[in-house]
Order: structure tokens, then C-alpha cells, then sequence
């Protein structure tokens, strides 16, 4: 077993990401990009060692200095234990601030692979076997299905230890796999973290994340957002998923910044969320906002405790009401932006008084997106196609899929398979995902559409739009709905409604009510289980 420390590195030449205190050049974007992560937060250790880098309710702030001795005793561990820049080791660990401290830690020297702790047995097992990581890192003492299917498999566990009360203290135990290596640094190039795909009809896709991908898409958001050291970004997202890690945690840090992590992320606490960790921003998807909403709402008072200077609302489509009352309700800028776990975010909208039109995705980064008709023929502002994305936040391809990859990229572009449209100010509209689109006879029509015009009825909450068999037509439309609390409406004065938002062809020919809409890991409503549900779930029929 390694358990040892090793010397700081040498001080940079240069900060890196910081802008907050110089010019943005013009060649700033490709020197940062030939660098890593490591390297970034190690300058910023330099610069501003006793800042706080991570907080929480729970235990004592760690400083960018504390952090990078952090960073230097994992490298340390691993690289005595035989482990070096092209090791990959899988991390499943629960609690979600100690997990972004040990992922960062190992990104800086290795592969990273976050796990979903919720995971099962068997799902963790086929992880594993698609992935062959070098090690797993779990809790130390733990039991949990990670380290069951690791020890099935018979893959090496690292046991990972935080025993100071208060403390965020990362300690590893690696068990020896060959002889020790130099302390050197990954190659930019490299995968910092493999991700998963959060498909719900197939087995998730591989999604290999480099140093260079997340310090393109970190400028970007730094611009964006407007991000100095100052900022603090409360993390409320799963850790182990695209989001969090490109968007909520290593970006804030990437800029001087910082991370405030909640006792608990599933349950809104706005003393605590907003008074106690006094952030600067949140990024989430509707659900959440919605709660937070609510939350809000229900104590007036709150808004003023809070230090809040815009939001950000990634995942899925913002509904024009929800934005308009956060916006009035909190009394900041709400940011719709769009990515996704291959490119990570592309465009977004800015922080007033730059450009911003709600119910838009914003503009994109320059030159990286294009919309294409069905034949690849570039469309006109207004026209919807599918979104090509390229530059230098795009993954290189997916991990172990050759057939997958030469679909996915044509001359050069990703095809996101979402469907978007650019009108002529530049702002990009997200409509659907291609497999979704419903083909009903000779009309495609957009689910979003749908949950939009439903949600625009006083009594509904959320609503989601989806595709059913019909022997004639091929394919007809269906929707479900949930209802705010006390609220009552029927499916035919749902569909009553419609008739005055939407054309005859798109209005569901069923309705149901449902207690809750069913959505994957990271949020997303699964629309191809609420299609498979159709002959299950009991509605009235209009």
C-alpha cells in the first residue's frame, strides 16, 4: 500500500484561466488549451493560496493550498503504487463533496471514471468490464455495490479515507501494481474524466472528456457568466455526470473561484443553500428550479438573505412562465444554455447587458454550431435540422464504439442528434431530440411543443409529449401531466384547451394524469418509458 506525500511543483510561469485582473488575448484561448487542469489549479494555489476553493455546510472550508497538497498526495499514492497518466480508476463514492474532491485529485494525474453510487451490482459490473479501470475507489469499511462488483470481477480497490471530523481530507490507501513512476503530468490531450451518456433506450455511451475539452468549455462559461475569483457556485448536481463536472465544479475552480456543496441537494434549504453558502450562481434543470421556486415563494423574506447574481438552467427546456418567475421572484438574470456530454455547453445566454432571449439557448460560441436539413444541407435562420457541433470542447469519439463514431461525426462535426433552429439575430431554439420527434402521417411534430402549450394551463405542472402506435397513421400523439397541488382538470379540458394553442394534428389524442413524470439519473423525462407505459397506465380516454 502507498500512503505518501510528495513536494510541491514548481510555480508556473503564468495563471492560466484567471482573468479577473488582466485583458482577454486573443491567443489566450489555445495556450490555456495546451495545459491541464493540474497545472491550472496549481497556479491558482500560488496565487491565492489561503482563498477558499471548496465549502460546505458540514465541514471546514479547503483552501487552493490545501487543495493542491491534496492533489500532490494522490499523485503521490498513485504514482508509487505504479499507477501513471494513463491509469484508469473508476470513483463510487456517495457523498458528493467528497466525491468532487477525490475526482478532481485523480483527473490531475490520471483517468477518472465517476461511478453513480446509486448504481446496482450488475450495472456497476458491466461499467466495469466495458471500462477495464485499474482501480476503484471506494469508502474505506464500506459496503456498497461498487465494491461488490469490483471484487466479483476481481478489480484492485483503493480505499479512500476522510477520518478528521469537519474536515474535507482525502487520504488513499493503493494497493501496489507495478514500480513506481515520475510525478508527471498528464498530457492535455488526454481524457481527464470518462463520462456516460445518459441514454435511456441503450446501454449508456463512453464519453472520454480531455484536459483540453473542459479549459475550452471553462473560457467559454468564464465569458458567459462573466466568472471572477469572487464567484461561488453552489453544486447541486450528481457529481459523477456531465454537468456537474463541466459545468458546476471544475469550471469554478478553473477560474479562482469557488464551490459551496449543501448538506443535502434533494432537499431545498434556502437558509442554508443561499444564506450559509452565500453563492454567486446555481446551474440546474427545471425540476430543481422549480423547487427552489417554491421554496422561495413560500418565504419572501428568503430573497433578500441570498447573494445571488444570475442563474443558469441547463437539461431541458426552461417554460417561458418558470423563467419569468424566477427571474421576478429571485431578482436575478436566468441563463438558458445547451450541451451536451460529447461537447459539453455551446451556447448559452449572457448576463445583462449582453445579448439574452428567453425561451432561446442563447447564442452560440462562434463558429462551432450549423444546422442541417435531413440531406446535410446547411438551413436558412427559422428552419429546423439537426445541430452540428465542432471546436474544441467536442469529444475526440466515444470509447470502444468504431461503427458509432462514424455515424456520429461527418466532415468534422458531431451530429447532437437534437433538433434546432438559428433565427436571424443568431440565437439558437432547441425543439427535441431526433428520436423523439413524433411521425404522425405526414407531420413531424416537436413533444416540446406540446409540454409547452399544456404547461400554459393554470392547473399544470410539468407535462411531457410522446409518441404511440397507430395501426393507420404509424405513429399519434400522447401526453401526460402533472398537476400543481389542490389543482383538478380532466384530460378532455386539457384537450379543450389545446384547441386554442395548438393546431388539430398536434393535440393529444389521451391524456393521463400522473402522480410524477418518470425521468432518468440526470433529470431528463424519459419519454420512450412513458410510450412504453402507454398500455399500462391507466387515463381516461377524451
Amino acid at each position: 500500500m502507498s500512503q505518501v506525500s510528495a513536494e510541491s511543483p514548481g510555480k508556473d510561469a503564468e495563471i492560466g484561466l484567471d482573468r479577473s485582473d488582466r485583458p482577454r488575448k486573443d491567443n489566450a484561448e489555445q495556450s490555456d488549451h495546451q495545459r491541464t487542469i493540474g497545472q491550472i489549479l496549481r497556479a491558482h494555489a500560488e496565487l491565492r493560496p489561503k482563498q477558499s476553493a471548496i465549502v460546505g455546510s458540514d465541514f471546514s472550508p479547503v483552501t487552493y493550498r490545501m487543495l493542491q497538497d491534496q492533489i500532490d498526495q494522490v499523485r503521490a499514492c498513485l504514482r508509487q503504487a505504479g499507477l501513471g497518466c494513463d491509469a484508469r480508476i473508476a470513483v463510487a463514492i456517495s457523498n458528493s463533496a467528497q466525491a468532487a474532491l477525490t475526482i478532481i485529485a485523480v483527473s490531475c494525474s490520471a483517468m477518472t471514471v465517476p461511478l453513480d453510487p446509486k448504481l446496482t451490482v450488475a450495472e456497476i459490473e458491466r461499467c466495469l468490464l466495458a471500462l477495464r479501470p485499474n482501480a476503484v475507489v471506494v469508502l474505506r469499511d464500506s459496503k456498497s455495490a461498487a465494491r461488490s462488483a469490483a471484487e466479483q470481477r476481481g478489480f484492485r480497490i483503493i480505499e479512500a479515507s476522510f477520518t478528521q471530523e469537519n474536515k474535507l481530507l482525502l487520504q488513499l490507501a493503493v494497493p501496489t501494481s507495478g514500480p513506481p513512476l515520475s510525478l508527471d503530468d498528464p498530457d492535455p490531450e488526454a481524457p481527464a474524466f470518462i463520462l456516460h451518456t445518459s441514454g435511456t433506450t441503450a446501454e449508456p455511451n463512453l464519453v472520454p472528456f480531455s484536459h483540453r475539452n473542459l479549459l475550452a468549455v471553462t473560457e467559454r462559461l468564464q465569458i458567459w457568466f462573466e466568472l471572477t475569483a469572487q464567484d461561488r457556485c453552489l453544486n447541486v448536481a450528481p457529481v459523477y455526470y456531465s454537468h456537474a463536472l463541466t459545468t458546476t465544479v471544475l469550471p469554478p475552480l478553473l477560474t479562482g473561484g469557488s464551490i459551496g456543496f449543501p448538506t443535502n441537494a434533494l432537499s431545498v434549504d434556502i437558509s442554508e443553500w443561499f444564506g450559509e453558502l452565500k453563492p454567486t450562481w446555481y446551474s440546474a434543470g427545471p425540476t430543481l428550479h422549480l423547487a427552489i421556486l417554491e421554496k422561495f415563494e413560500q418565504q419572501p423574506a428568503g430573497h433578500a438573505e441570498h447573494s445571488l447574481r444570475l442563474i443558469s438552467s441547463a437539461g431541458a427546456r426552461l417554460a417561458p412562465d418558470m423563467h419569468e418567475r424566477l427571474r421576478n421572484v429571485i431578482g436575478v438574470p436566468v441563463l438558458e444554455h445547451y450541451g451536451s456530454s460529447e461537447t459539453a455547453q455551446i451556447a448559452s445566454n449572457r448576463v445583462p447587458p449582453g445579448p439574452s432571449k428567453p425561451g432561446t439557448c442563447g447564442i452560440p460560441w462562434p463558429d462551432i454550431v450549423t444546422i442541417v436539413g435531413e440531406d446535410g444541407r446547411k438551413l436558412s435562420p427559422g428552419e429546423q435540422g439537426e445541430i452540428l457541433v465542432r471546436g474544441p470542447s467536442v469529444m475526440s469519439g466515444y470509447l470502444n464504439a468504431p461503427e458509432l463514431n462514424r455515424s456520429a461525426f461527418v466532415d468534422g462535426w458531431f451530429r447532437t442528434r437534437d433538433i434546432g433552429s438559428l433565427d436571424a439575430d443568431g440565437f439558437l431554439t432547441l425543439h427535441g431530440r431526433q428520436k423523439e420527434m413524433i411521425n404522425r402521417g405526414a407531420e413531424k411534430i416537436a413533444p416540446i411543443e406540446i409540454d409547452q402549450a399544456l404547461m400554459r394551463h393554470p392547473a399544470v405542472a410539468q407535462a411531457a409529449a410522446y409518441a404511440v402506435p397507430h395501426p393507420r397513421l404509424g405513429e399519434d400523439v400522447a401526453a401526460a401531466v402533472v398537476l400543481h397541488a389542490g389543482a383538478r382538470v380532466t384530460p378532455i379540458q386539457l384537450r379543450e384547451f389545446l384547441g386554442t394553442q395548438l393546431a388539430t394534428f398536434k393535440i393529444p389524442r389521451r391524456i393521463v394524469v400522473l402522480d410524477q413524470l418518470p425521468k432518468g439519473i440526470t433529470g431528463k423525462v424519459q419519454r420512450m418509458r412513458l410510450s412504453e407505459m402507454h398500455k399500462t397506465v391507466p387515463g381516461k380516454q377524451p
